[in-house]
Protein backbone atom coordinates (compact mmCIF):
# COMPACT_ATOMS: atom_id res chain seq x y z
CA UNK A 1 0.00 0.00 0.00
CA UNK A 2 1.50 3.08 -0.78
CA UNK A 3 2.03 5.61 1.64
CA UNK A 4 -0.66 8.73 0.90
CA UNK A 5 1.49 11.62 -0.86
CA UNK A 6 1.56 15.60 0.30
CA UNK A 7 1.00 14.83 3.89
CA UNK A 8 2.86 14.40 7.12
CA UNK A 9 4.07 11.08 7.73
CA UNK A 10 2.48 10.04 10.60
CA UNK A 11 -1.26 11.69 10.11
CA UNK A 12 -1.30 10.50 6.50
CA UNK A 13 -0.20 7.28 7.70
CA UNK A 14 -3.30 6.68 10.45
CA UNK A 15 -5.67 8.05 8.46
CA UNK A 16 -4.38 5.23 5.47
CA UNK A 17 -4.93 2.58 7.63
CA UNK A 18 -8.22 3.80 8.88
CA UNK A 19 -9.49 3.43 5.34
CA UNK A 20 -8.03 0.30 4.48
CA UNK A 21 -9.30 -1.12 8.23
CA UNK A 22 -12.91 -0.25 7.06
CA UNK A 23 -12.72 -1.45 3.30
CA UNK A 24 -10.68 -4.90 4.27
CA UNK A 25 -10.58 -5.82 7.77
CA UNK A 26 -14.18 -5.30 8.56
CA UNK A 27 -15.53 -7.03 5.96
CA UNK A 28 -13.44 -10.08 6.69
CA UNK A 29 -14.34 -9.86 10.06
CA UNK A 30 -18.00 -10.29 9.03
CA UNK A 31 -17.74 -13.31 7.27
CA UNK A 32 -15.64 -15.08 10.12
CA UNK A 33 -19.52 -14.47 12.04
CA UNK A 34 -21.08 -15.57 9.41
CA UNK A 35 -21.50 -13.02 6.98
CA UNK A 36 -19.32 -15.03 4.31
CA UNK A 37 -20.29 -18.48 5.01
CA UNK A 38 -22.04 -18.78 1.42
CA UNK A 39 -19.17 -17.56 -0.80
CA UNK A 40 -16.64 -19.70 1.04
CA UNK A 41 -18.46 -23.07 1.15
CA UNK A 42 -18.63 -22.77 -3.12
CA UNK A 43 -14.72 -21.87 -2.99
CA UNK A 44 -14.25 -24.94 -1.38
CA UNK A 45 -16.01 -27.12 -3.20
CA UNK A 46 -14.55 -26.04 -6.61
CA UNK A 47 -11.07 -26.75 -4.41
CA UNK A 48 -12.43 -30.19 -3.66
CA UNK A 49 -13.42 -30.76 -7.16
CA UNK A 50 -10.45 -29.67 -8.91
CA UNK A 51 -7.92 -31.96 -6.30
CA UNK A 52 -10.18 -34.86 -6.96
CA UNK A 53 -10.14 -34.63 -10.85
CA UNK A 54 -6.39 -33.93 -10.23
CA UNK A 55 -6.01 -37.42 -8.22
CA UNK A 56 -7.74 -39.17 -11.15
CA UNK A 57 -5.66 -37.78 -13.72
CA UNK A 58 -2.52 -38.76 -11.57
CA UNK A 59 -3.80 -41.94 -11.40
CA UNK A 60 -4.34 -43.08 -14.81
CA UNK A 61 -1.00 -41.95 -16.11
CA UNK A 62 0.63 -43.99 -13.27
CA UNK A 63 -1.28 -46.87 -14.69
CA UNK A 64 -0.28 -45.75 -18.05
CA UNK A 65 2.93 -46.01 -16.64
CA UNK A 66 2.67 -49.18 -15.00
CA UNK A 67 1.17 -50.86 -18.00
CA UNK A 68 4.32 -49.69 -20.09
CA UNK A 69 6.95 -50.91 -17.67
CA UNK A 70 5.27 -54.30 -17.66
CA UNK A 71 5.25 -54.46 -21.52
CA UNK A 72 8.88 -53.37 -21.30
CA UNK A 73 9.57 -56.04 -19.06
CA UNK A 74 7.85 -58.69 -21.20
CA UNK A 75 9.23 -57.74 -24.30
CA UNK A 76 13.51 -57.72 -22.28
CA UNK A 77 12.50 -61.32 -20.83
CA UNK A 78 11.36 -62.31 -24.77
CA UNK A 79 14.26 -60.84 -26.26
CA UNK A 80 17.04 -62.05 -23.89
CA UNK A 81 15.34 -65.60 -24.72
CA UNK A 82 15.50 -64.81 -28.20
CA UNK A 83 19.09 -63.83 -28.06
CA UNK A 84 20.07 -66.75 -26.00
CA UNK A 85 18.77 -69.25 -28.82
CA UNK A 86 20.61 -67.31 -31.21
CA UNK A 87 23.79 -67.63 -29.19
CA UNK A 88 23.32 -71.59 -29.05
CA UNK A 89 22.50 -72.07 -32.51
CA UNK A 90 25.97 -69.53 -33.73
CA UNK A 91 27.89 -71.90 -31.45
CA UNK A 92 26.51 -75.01 -32.59
CA UNK A 93 26.74 -73.95 -36.40
CA UNK A 94 30.15 -72.39 -35.44
CA UNK A 95 31.00 -75.80 -34.53
CA UNK A 96 29.98 -77.57 -37.30
CA UNK A 97 31.77 -75.42 -39.28
CA UNK A 98 35.02 -75.46 -37.86
CA UNK A 99 35.39 -79.06 -37.64
CA UNK A 100 34.33 -79.22 -41.27
CA UNK A 101 37.57 -76.78 -41.73
CA UNK A 102 39.46 -78.95 -39.95
CA UNK A 103 38.58 -82.22 -42.23
CA UNK A 104 39.04 -79.83 -45.12
CA UNK A 105 42.40 -78.91 -43.80
CA UNK A 106 43.43 -82.47 -43.13
CA UNK A 107 42.04 -83.58 -46.39
CA UNK A 108 44.61 -81.05 -47.94
CA UNK A 109 47.62 -81.53 -45.61
CA UNK A 110 47.05 -85.22 -46.74
CA UNK A 111 46.75 -84.36 -50.73
CA UNK A 112 49.43 -81.77 -50.14
CA UNK A 113 51.87 -84.92 -48.88
CA UNK A 114 50.82 -86.79 -51.79
CA UNK A 115 51.60 -84.26 -54.76
CA UNK A 116 54.92 -82.94 -52.91
CA UNK A 117 58.03 -84.32 -51.16
CA UNK A 118 57.48 -82.63 -47.37
CA UNK A 119 60.48 -84.20 -46.16
CA UNK A 120 63.19 -85.27 -48.20
CA UNK A 121 65.67 -85.64 -45.78
CA UNK A 122 63.86 -89.15 -44.53
CA UNK A 123 64.16 -90.36 -47.61
CA UNK A 124 67.33 -91.88 -48.82
CA UNK A 125 66.29 -92.62 -52.29
CA UNK A 126 68.77 -91.88 -55.62
CA UNK A 127 66.99 -91.51 -58.84
CA UNK A 128 68.42 -92.38 -61.81
CA UNK A 129 67.91 -89.84 -64.37
CA UNK A 130 68.69 -89.16 -68.20
CA UNK A 131 68.79 -85.63 -69.09
CA UNK A 132 68.81 -85.64 -72.59
CA UNK A 133 71.58 -87.79 -72.92
CA UNK A 134 73.59 -86.74 -69.52
CA UNK A 135 73.36 -88.75 -66.98
CA UNK A 136 72.73 -88.14 -63.12
CA UNK A 137 71.84 -90.25 -60.42
CA UNK A 138 70.91 -87.36 -57.65
CA UNK A 139 69.71 -88.19 -54.00
CA UNK A 140 66.01 -87.38 -54.08
CA UNK A 141 66.35 -85.12 -50.69
CA UNK A 142 68.38 -83.17 -52.77
CA UNK A 143 66.21 -83.09 -55.80
CA UNK A 144 63.11 -82.28 -53.97
CA UNK A 145 64.34 -80.01 -51.30
CA UNK A 146 63.19 -76.93 -52.96
CA UNK A 147 59.41 -77.11 -51.53
CA UNK A 148 57.86 -75.11 -54.25
CA UNK A 149 58.73 -76.12 -57.28
CA UNK A 150 57.86 -77.95 -59.76
CA UNK A 151 60.66 -80.50 -59.30
CA UNK A 152 59.69 -81.65 -56.18
CA UNK A 153 56.29 -81.88 -57.66
CA UNK A 154 57.59 -84.03 -60.38
CA UNK A 155 58.71 -86.76 -58.12
CA UNK A 156 56.06 -86.77 -55.28
CA UNK A 157 53.95 -89.87 -55.13
CA UNK A 158 51.15 -87.84 -57.13
CA UNK A 159 53.03 -87.45 -60.08
CA UNK A 160 56.19 -89.51 -60.29
CA UNK A 161 54.28 -92.30 -62.24
CA UNK A 162 53.84 -89.75 -65.03
CA UNK A 163 57.58 -89.15 -65.28
CA UNK A 164 58.75 -91.06 -68.81
CA UNK A 165 61.74 -93.37 -68.35
CA UNK A 166 63.94 -94.43 -71.15
CA UNK A 167 64.47 -97.99 -71.91
CA UNK A 168 66.97 -98.26 -68.67
CA UNK A 169 64.30 -97.50 -66.43
CA UNK A 170 65.82 -94.18 -65.58
CA UNK A 171 63.50 -90.91 -65.37
CA UNK A 172 63.87 -89.37 -68.81
CA UNK A 173 63.73 -84.92 -68.69
CA UNK A 174 64.31 -83.33 -71.61
CA UNK A 175 65.71 -80.41 -70.35
CA UNK A 176 69.05 -78.38 -71.27
CA UNK A 177 71.49 -80.54 -69.52
CA UNK A 178 74.23 -78.15 -68.74
CA UNK A 179 71.36 -76.17 -67.01
CA UNK A 180 70.42 -79.01 -65.38
CA UNK A 181 73.52 -79.58 -64.01
CA UNK A 182 74.23 -76.55 -62.78
CA UNK A 183 70.98 -77.01 -60.55
CA UNK A 184 71.64 -80.37 -59.30
CA UNK A 185 75.52 -79.65 -58.49
CA UNK A 186 73.80 -76.26 -56.33
CA UNK A 187 71.02 -77.93 -54.73
CA UNK A 188 73.52 -81.04 -53.63
CA UNK A 189 75.79 -78.08 -52.09
CA UNK A 190 72.75 -76.28 -50.66
CA UNK A 191 72.42 -79.47 -48.28
CA UNK A 192 75.43 -79.20 -46.87
CA UNK A 193 76.21 -75.15 -46.38
CA UNK A 194 73.47 -72.71 -45.44
CA UNK A 195 73.23 -69.93 -47.07
CA UNK A 196 75.00 -71.68 -50.52
CA UNK A 197 75.22 -68.33 -53.06
CA UNK A 198 73.71 -69.46 -56.68
CA UNK A 199 76.08 -70.38 -58.91
CA UNK A 200 77.38 -67.73 -61.87
CA UNK A 201 75.74 -69.00 -65.09
CA UNK A 202 78.08 -68.63 -68.27
CA UNK A 203 76.94 -65.99 -70.53
CA UNK A 204 76.24 -68.33 -73.40
CA UNK A 205 73.85 -70.70 -71.30
CA UNK A 206 72.33 -67.57 -69.58
CA UNK A 207 69.06 -67.88 -71.58
CA UNK A 208 68.43 -71.63 -71.55
CA UNK A 209 68.80 -71.11 -67.22
CA UNK A 210 66.71 -68.51 -67.22
CA UNK A 211 63.54 -70.46 -68.93
CA UNK A 212 64.68 -73.39 -66.80
CA UNK A 213 64.48 -71.88 -63.90
CA UNK A 214 61.56 -69.89 -64.88
CA UNK A 215 59.53 -73.31 -65.71
CA UNK A 216 60.65 -74.92 -62.86
CA UNK A 217 59.90 -72.23 -60.02
CA UNK A 218 63.46 -72.03 -59.19
CA UNK A 219 63.35 -68.77 -57.39
CA UNK A 220 66.76 -69.17 -55.99
CA UNK A 221 68.18 -69.00 -59.48
CA UNK A 222 65.43 -65.75 -60.40
CA UNK A 223 66.67 -63.50 -57.91
CA UNK A 224 66.12 -59.62 -58.27
CA UNK A 225 68.61 -57.90 -59.62
CA UNK A 226 70.78 -54.87 -58.12
CA UNK A 227 73.77 -52.46 -59.02
CA UNK A 228 77.23 -53.79 -58.91
CA UNK A 229 79.16 -53.75 -55.86
CA UNK A 230 82.35 -54.06 -56.50
CA UNK A 231 83.44 -52.04 -59.36
CA UNK A 232 86.71 -49.49 -59.98
CA UNK A 233 85.03 -46.54 -60.39
CA UNK A 234 84.56 -43.13 -58.11
CA UNK A 235 80.83 -43.34 -58.16
CA UNK A 236 78.94 -43.81 -54.89
CA UNK A 237 76.54 -46.94 -54.90
CA UNK A 238 74.06 -46.99 -51.72
CA UNK A 239 71.28 -49.97 -52.59
CA UNK A 240 70.30 -48.85 -55.59
CA UNK A 241 71.30 -45.35 -55.64
CA UNK A 242 74.29 -44.11 -57.86
CA UNK A 243 76.01 -40.51 -57.45
CA UNK A 244 78.69 -38.96 -59.04
CA UNK A 245 81.35 -37.72 -57.28
CA UNK A 246 83.67 -36.25 -59.69
CA UNK A 247 83.70 -34.86 -63.48
CA UNK A 248 84.12 -37.47 -66.25
CA UNK A 249 82.22 -40.50 -67.39
CA UNK A 250 82.33 -43.01 -64.66
CA UNK A 251 80.47 -46.34 -65.98
CA UNK A 252 78.78 -49.03 -63.72
CA UNK A 253 76.42 -52.28 -64.65
CA UNK A 254 74.09 -54.40 -62.71
CA UNK A 255 75.23 -56.90 -60.93
CA UNK A 256 73.03 -59.35 -63.41
CA UNK A 257 72.01 -59.33 -66.40
CA UNK A 258 67.91 -58.99 -67.54
CA UNK A 259 66.20 -61.92 -67.45
CA UNK A 260 66.41 -63.78 -71.49
CA UNK A 261 63.60 -66.02 -70.81
CA UNK A 262 60.86 -63.13 -71.43
CA UNK A 263 60.37 -59.73 -71.60
CA UNK A 264 61.77 -57.19 -68.77
CA UNK A 265 61.66 -53.63 -67.97
CA UNK A 266 63.45 -51.33 -65.26
CA UNK A 267 63.22 -47.73 -64.71
CA UNK A 268 66.13 -45.22 -63.89
CA UNK A 269 64.28 -42.02 -61.89
CA UNK A 270 66.67 -38.61 -61.88
CA UNK A 271 67.17 -37.97 -58.27
CA UNK A 272 69.69 -34.87 -59.56
CA UNK A 273 71.06 -33.61 -62.83
CA UNK A 274 72.24 -30.40 -62.19
CA UNK A 275 72.61 -29.30 -65.81
CA UNK A 276 70.45 -31.64 -68.41
CA UNK A 277 71.29 -28.98 -71.09
CA UNK A 278 75.07 -30.62 -71.14
CA UNK A 279 73.87 -34.15 -71.36
CA UNK A 280 76.52 -35.81 -69.48
CA UNK A 281 73.75 -38.91 -68.81
CA UNK A 282 73.63 -42.13 -70.47
CA UNK A 283 71.49 -45.15 -69.95
CA UNK A 284 71.17 -48.26 -71.78
CA UNK A 285 72.35 -51.64 -72.32
CA UNK A 286 75.50 -53.87 -72.94
CA UNK A 287 76.51 -57.14 -73.71
CA UNK A 288 79.01 -57.34 -70.75
CA UNK A 289 79.67 -55.96 -67.54
CA UNK A 290 82.45 -53.28 -68.75
CA UNK A 291 85.50 -53.25 -67.25
CA UNK A 292 89.27 -51.63 -66.88
CA UNK A 293 89.14 -49.09 -68.78
CA UNK A 294 85.63 -49.60 -70.50
CA UNK A 295 84.40 -47.90 -67.63
CA UNK A 296 86.03 -44.65 -68.46
CA UNK A 297 83.63 -44.41 -71.79
CA UNK A 298 81.16 -44.87 -73.55
CA UNK A 299 82.32 -46.83 -76.57
CA UNK A 300 81.78 -50.35 -76.14
CA UNK A 301 81.16 -52.57 -79.33
CA UNK A 302 78.13 -53.80 -77.54
CA UNK A 303 76.73 -50.92 -75.99
CA UNK A 304 73.21 -49.09 -76.69
CA UNK A 305 73.02 -46.10 -75.06
CA UNK A 306 70.82 -43.18 -75.01
CA UNK A 307 72.28 -39.91 -74.18
CA UNK A 308 70.87 -36.80 -72.23
CA UNK A 309 70.35 -34.47 -74.74
CA UNK A 310 72.05 -36.30 -77.57
CA UNK A 311 70.14 -39.23 -78.43
CA UNK A 312 70.53 -42.83 -78.86
CA UNK A 313 74.57 -44.07 -79.56
CA UNK A 314 75.43 -47.71 -80.18
CA UNK A 315 78.61 -49.62 -81.35
CA UNK A 316 79.56 -51.37 -84.02
CA UNK A 317 81.06 -55.08 -84.25
CA UNK A 318 83.49 -56.18 -86.88
CA UNK A 319 81.43 -53.80 -89.99
CA UNK A 320 78.28 -54.18 -88.52
CA UNK A 321 76.37 -51.85 -87.08
CA UNK A 322 74.78 -53.11 -83.84
CA UNK A 323 71.46 -51.42 -84.28
CA UNK A 324 69.51 -52.52 -87.34
CA UNK A 325 67.11 -50.15 -87.43
CA UNK A 326 65.45 -47.23 -85.10
CA UNK A 327 62.99 -44.21 -84.71
CA UNK A 328 64.04 -42.51 -81.42
CA UNK A 329 63.60 -39.02 -80.41
CA UNK A 330 66.74 -37.00 -80.91
CA UNK A 331 67.80 -34.68 -77.83
CA UNK A 332 65.61 -35.82 -75.29
CA UNK A 333 67.20 -34.57 -71.66
CA UNK A 334 66.88 -36.15 -69.05
CA UNK A 335 65.94 -33.73 -66.19
CA UNK A 336 66.02 -33.84 -62.12
CA UNK A 337 62.32 -35.77 -61.48
CA UNK A 338 61.92 -37.20 -64.60
CA UNK A 339 61.72 -41.01 -65.32
CA UNK A 340 63.50 -43.34 -68.19
CA UNK A 341 62.36 -46.53 -68.29
CA UNK A 342 64.24 -49.36 -70.93
CA UNK A 343 62.46 -51.99 -71.99
CA UNK A 344 63.95 -55.19 -73.73
CA UNK A 345 61.68 -57.71 -75.79
CA UNK A 346 63.02 -60.81 -75.96
CA UNK A 347 60.95 -62.10 -78.78
CA UNK A 348 61.69 -59.46 -81.33
CA UNK A 349 65.37 -57.79 -79.52
CA UNK A 350 63.96 -54.83 -79.26
CA UNK A 351 64.88 -51.86 -76.90
CA UNK A 352 62.11 -49.49 -76.01
CA UNK A 353 63.26 -45.69 -74.26
CA UNK A 354 60.36 -44.23 -72.16
CA UNK A 355 60.57 -40.83 -70.47
CA UNK A 356 57.74 -40.31 -67.62
CA UNK A 357 56.55 -43.78 -68.95
CA UNK A 358 55.67 -42.06 -72.99
CA UNK A 359 57.83 -43.83 -75.44
CA UNK A 360 60.36 -41.81 -77.02
CA UNK A 361 61.63 -44.46 -79.21
CA UNK A 362 62.62 -47.84 -79.56
CA UNK A 363 65.66 -49.51 -81.41
CA UNK A 364 66.24 -53.17 -82.93
CA UNK A 365 69.47 -55.71 -82.28
CA UNK A 366 71.18 -56.76 -85.86
CA UNK A 367 70.00 -60.41 -85.72
CA UNK A 368 73.20 -60.99 -87.55
CA UNK A 369 74.81 -60.28 -83.89
CA UNK A 370 72.63 -61.83 -81.65
CA UNK A 371 75.31 -64.03 -80.48
CA UNK A 372 77.10 -60.80 -79.02
CA UNK A 373 74.11 -60.47 -76.78
CA UNK A 374 73.86 -63.25 -75.49
CA UNK A 375 72.88 -61.68 -72.37
CA UNK A 376 72.29 -57.78 -71.77
CA UNK A 377 73.02 -55.63 -68.50
CA UNK A 378 71.61 -52.68 -67.75
CA UNK A 379 74.39 -49.77 -67.53
CA UNK A 380 74.91 -46.66 -66.05
CA UNK A 381 76.87 -43.53 -67.34
CA UNK A 382 77.20 -40.45 -65.07
CA UNK A 383 79.44 -37.48 -66.55
CA UNK A 384 78.68 -34.65 -64.40
CA UNK A 385 79.49 -34.64 -60.59
CA UNK A 386 76.12 -34.42 -58.36
CA UNK A 387 74.15 -36.09 -60.82
CA UNK A 388 72.27 -38.86 -58.64
CA UNK A 389 70.15 -41.48 -60.20
CA UNK A 390 67.29 -44.29 -58.22
CA UNK A 391 67.03 -47.50 -60.56
CA UNK A 392 63.84 -50.08 -59.94
CA UNK A 393 64.79 -53.13 -61.24
CA UNK A 394 61.05 -54.28 -60.21
CA UNK A 395 59.35 -51.73 -62.03
CA UNK A 396 56.20 -52.24 -64.10
CA UNK A 397 56.48 -51.38 -67.85
CA UNK A 398 53.83 -49.12 -69.13
CA UNK A 399 52.21 -51.43 -71.65
CA UNK A 400 51.92 -54.01 -68.97
CA UNK A 401 50.11 -51.77 -66.16
CA UNK A 402 47.39 -51.55 -68.82
CA UNK A 403 46.89 -54.84 -69.17
CA UNK A 404 48.94 -55.58 -72.55
CA UNK A 405 51.93 -56.98 -71.59
CA UNK A 406 54.26 -58.98 -73.97
CA UNK A 407 54.00 -62.82 -73.27
CA UNK A 408 56.34 -63.56 -69.93
CA UNK A 409 56.85 -59.57 -69.05
CA UNK A 410 55.76 -59.05 -65.44
CA UNK A 411 52.81 -57.47 -64.21
CA UNK A 412 51.53 -55.45 -61.50
CA UNK A 413 49.45 -58.51 -60.16
CA UNK A 414 52.80 -60.28 -59.39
Amino acid sequence: LKRPSGRKPRRATLAWWRSAWRRWAAPAMLSQVGGGAPRTSENEAMIESEFRRLLASIEGEREKIRQLWQSIDGDTKSTSAEMERLRQDTEEWCHAERHKVISEWNRLDKLKDKMCVRYPNERGVILDINCSGRLFAVPKSALCSVEESHLNHMFSDAFVHSVPKDSKGRYFLDFNPTCFGIIVEYLQNAQHVTDTPPPIVPPEEQQNMDILAEALNLKIFLKPNGIQKNHSTSLRVNGSQIESTMQGWQIIAAKDPLPMSSASYFEIRIANNPDASRGGLALGLCGHQPSDKEIFKLAMPDAVWYVSHNGLVAGEIGDKDVIAMENMQKKVQFKTGSVVGIKHDIANRSIQFYLNRISIGTCTLNTHLLESFRVLYPVFGLYIAGQTIQVDFAAISPSASKGVAVSGERTAAE
